[in-house]
């Protein structure tokens, strides 16, 4: 894909930091801290996109099914494909041990109190004694194939196995439909029907349907009222009952989505300096808040307890004074994340340039007299 093109897709970058700060002020204000009952009545706040942390979960799956495949969608060069396939384990690895190893190191300096010292329901995690062997086997494996909120070092890791298996599911689904001149009725097909089974891996293959779809309505403004209407539509889907998980999670966030992905206005919204700036922290933002929460929530009840505040305003302050310190301790774990995805591109490259050898000694060998010199 040309540069230029690849330009065109800072929006998604913006998506998924507005997203992150979603699942962040879920976390603080919703499910981590409710300052009252009012606060913790879940079913009601998951009818507000802009703090359904669910819904903004469900978006970072479509945003990685699109992302994931639009350049091998658009080009058909298989190295692209498989630089991106070789390096997603260490691209999800090194952040997901770094904060692993970060909370392992903050439980055994009891900087993360006992369980017993926390408020609910920050006393349903982390309720473990921390080992090396338990930390390297959690974050270099349980949390991809056999996540347990009993091991886990941070809860909102739940994700990543969805992650795992949506992303290998996404160049599996890609490399098999791309030739296929009905890629895109087998993709809407593929989607409804994981779609009626409720699972999130519908939403990465919506990913991949609005994918292919982007580069026949991106050109025009005829999309625009579309997409609006889509956004309309998703807003209007999330207000239904919660036990209604296809309409609500699947519908919902893929109409949302898809009317950001196709309205030119809207995706530019997201590609602003405020948007590109979340979207740098958007993945250490989600590693590091649940960390921030059960390292400093605890004290900071303690300390207004102490000077006479009532609860729901300890809960109420601490709370807003998490969500700054949240996005500091994202940008301080940005070179963690930097870093991955450094590692993750050189791992790739490297995986694809040793196969073109493999394949170039191979070809060598079965045919020799293409190579040799013309005596004649």
């Amino acid at each position: 894909m040309k540069e230029a093109d690849a330009r065109h897709f800072r929006f998604l970058d913006g998506l998924r930091g507005w997203a992150a700060l979603v699942v962040l002020l879920h976390h603080v204000f919703i499910d981590g801290l409710p300052a009252n009952g009012f606060m913790a009545d879940r079913a009601l706040w998951a009818k507000v996109f802009f703090l359904n942390g669910t819904l903004a979960v469900c978006v970072f799956f479509v945003i990685s099914g699109f992302s994931l495949s639009i350049r091998y969608l658009d080009s058909g060069d298989g190295r692209v494909l498989a630089r991106i396939a070789a390096g997603r384990y260490l691209r999800l690895a090194v952040p997901i041990f770094a904060i692993c190893a970060i909370t392992y190191g903050l439980l055994l300096l009891g900087i993360i109190p006992p369980a017993m010292q926390r408020p609910p329901p920050l006393d349903l995690f982390l309720t473990f004694t921390p080992t090396i062997k338990q930390l390297l086997s959690f974050s270099l494996l349980k949390v991809f194939v056999a996540y347990s909120s009993a091991e886990t070092y941070d809860p909102p890791l739940w994700t990543m196995s969805y992650e795992f298996y949506g992303s290998f599911m996404v160049f599996a689904i890609v490399a098999y439909l791309r030739p296929s001149r009905r890629r895109t009725l087998v993709l809407g097909a593929l989607f409804v029907s994981l779609a009626a089974l409720q699972t999130y891996f519908a939403l990465f293959v919506a990913g991949v349907l609005m994918a292919d779809l982007f580069p026949l309505v991106a050109p025009s403004t005829r999309a625009n009222r579309p997409g609006v209407a889509l956004i309309v539509l998703g807003l209007l889907l999330i207000l239904l009952p919660n036990t209604w998980f296809g309409f609500v999670y699947v519908a919902g966030t893929t109409c949302l989505t898809a009317g950001a992905v196709f309205c030119a206005p809207v995706r530019r919204l997201f590609e602003s300096r405020l948007s590109s700036f979340l979207g740098w922290i958007s993945f250490p933002l989600y590693l590091v808040q649940a960390i921030v929460i059960y390292s400093l929530a605890p004290r900071g009840l303690a300390l207004l307890a102490s000077l006479g505040f009532v609860p729901e305003m300890q809960r109420w302050i601490v709370g807003a004074a998490l969500l700054p310190i949240a996005i500091l301790c994202a940008v301080a774990f940005c070179p963690i994340n930097d870093l991955a995805m450094k590692l993750a591109r050189r791992l790739g490259a490297g995986v694809v340039a040793f196969c073109d050898e493999i394949d170039r000694r191979f070809a060598r060998s079965n045919h020799p007299q293409a190579l040799a010199p013309n005596c004649e």
